[in-house]
């Protein structure tokens, strides 16, 4: 490496550390002077049964919640690190996700059998853990059952030995369910683990309440954080776009270039580098931001890791162009029904999972999802019981395996008559050029 690409990297790395270090320090400062107990809050976040929907701003306060956060995503990339996981699109989005749950639901105790089942998983299957350890990281998705069997279902003295084994079977399960189920939307939902661990949760839903344990969804959502969570959101995005900006030579160059891809299966990493990536990440921040904003809804643990997963997906599918098709169904939904609006921007903003439609088969076609999306997630809920905290990557699954097959009927309906098009212009030119070559051979 030349001495200008050292000096280059060092200053992109000063410029990363020092912005990354002023939200630390104005976020620190905040918590401060706000007085509170964080050692308190996180262990109430712990014993909480983190059913669906369970806003950790309330349970714990701010400070405990991101202490929460932190810990799980710096767990995830510690364990990524020594496993010497590939750092690409789908990796960055698994971190980005998974943090964004540590708001509400996941916490850094009930996500942790979940990767004992995966490591005996992978020793049964003689893999390495690595190479399903992203699996395993998104299907913390299911921590509630883990929190619900412990705290909430079982008042027995087993009950936290029956949480972890729960837990381990999920881990040790859902990688194999996980490839099966990839076929059923081939793709068109990027959030996979949704849609498994929905199949995945309303089977052991259904069995617990075989044995009668009651499950009884909560709606606790905080309301007195949106300034603040809207100044670390803006303060975030704006530095992926500058750390972007400085890693792409300092420029947007390529970046409409990737605007045309359709989002399938496609990781910006790998296609763009971290650049352009980076900064398609923080756009898309400040577009999940404004959708809810426009909405006039205050943001909250919940929308928070809405917006977060919007971020993460961001280096591996999703852009303004592919995803504005979706938002716009799911408010065309909304605006003609009684949906509420925290509503509206939850499913918006998770039901981005369905980019791809807009990538691969148009704009009309991703508004359409949007519409489906919203009404079948309302309904869908009630299957798993609220454990299932991808409830919109459920749907998501659901909305294009049911699309997928309608949507290809149509394009190869347009192909036929495309081709048949092609070949009766080919026909006309060839009697054109026949009757030409009669002509000259008659003069």
């Amino acid at each position: 490496m030349d001495n200008f690409n050292k000096n280059r990297l060092k200053k992109i790395e000063f410029i990363s550390i020092l912005l990354i270090g002023l939200i630390i320090l104005g976020f620190s400062t905040y918590v401060f002077y706000e007085r509170e107990n964080v050692i308190s809050g996180i262990l109430r976040i712990i014993a909480s049964p983190a059913i669906l929907i369970t806003d950790f701003l309330v349970i714990g306060g701010i400070g405990a919640a991101f202490l929460n956060a932190f810990l799980i995503f710096l767990f995830n990339f510690t364990l990524s690190r020594l496993l010497k996981v590939e750092i690409n699109g789908l990796l960055i989005a698994s971190f980005f996700t998974v943090f964004g749950f540590s708001f509400f639901g996941k916490n850094i105790l009930n996500i942790l059998p979940f990767y004992l089942g995966g490591i005996l998983y992978s020793i049964y299957e003689h893999i390495d853990f690595k190479d399903i350890f992203v699996t395993i990281s998104f299907t913390s998705a299911l921590a509630p059952f883990v929190s619900e069997v412990a705290f909430r279902v079982d008042t027995t003295d087993t009950s936290y030995i029956n949480a972890i084994a729960l837990g381990i079977i999920i881990g040790f399960i859902v990688t194999p369910l996980a490839k099966k189920m990839a076929g059923f939307h081939e793709g068109l939902n990027l959030y996979n683990l949704g849609f498994t661990g929905g199949i995945l949760g309303a089977v052991i839903t259904s069995i617990l309440k075989l044995f009668n344990f009651t499950i009884t969804p909560q709606r606790i959502i905080s309301t007195e954080y949106d300034l603040a969570l809207k100044i670390i959101c803006g303060s975030i995005f704006l530095t992926l776009i500058i750390i972007g900006f400085f890693i792409n030579e300092s420029s947007f160059k390529g970046y409409t270039t990737l605007l045309k891809d359709s989002g399938l299966k496609s990781d910006f990493v790998k296609k763009y580098g971290y650049g352009l990536t980076f900064i398609n990440m923080g756009v898309m921040g400040f577009v999940a931001t404004i959708f809810v904003l426009l909405l006039k809804e205050t943001l909250n643990g919940p929308l928070l890791a809405g917006i977060l997963t919007v971020v993460g997906f961001s280096a591996y599918g999703k852009h303004f162009k592919n995803t504005i098709p979706i938002l716009l169904g799911v408010y065309l939904a909304g605006w003609g029904s009684s949906t509420n609006g925290f509503t509206i921007a939850l499913s918006a903003l998770f039901g981005t999972s369905l980019a791809p439609v807009a990538g691969v088969y148009g704009v009309v076609w991703g508004v359409i999802a949007g519409w489906l999306h919203l009404a079948v997630v309302q309904s869908i809920g009630s299957v798993h019981g609220g454990l299932n905290l991808y409830n919109n990557g459920f749907s998501a699954g659901i909305v294009a395996g049911f699309l997928l097959p309608i949507m290809e009927m149509i394009k190869d309906r347009k192909d036929k008559e495309r081709l048949k098009y092609l070949k009766r212009k080919k026909q006309i030119y060839d009697a054109i050029i026949e009757e030409r070559e009669r002509m000259n051979k008659g003069d």
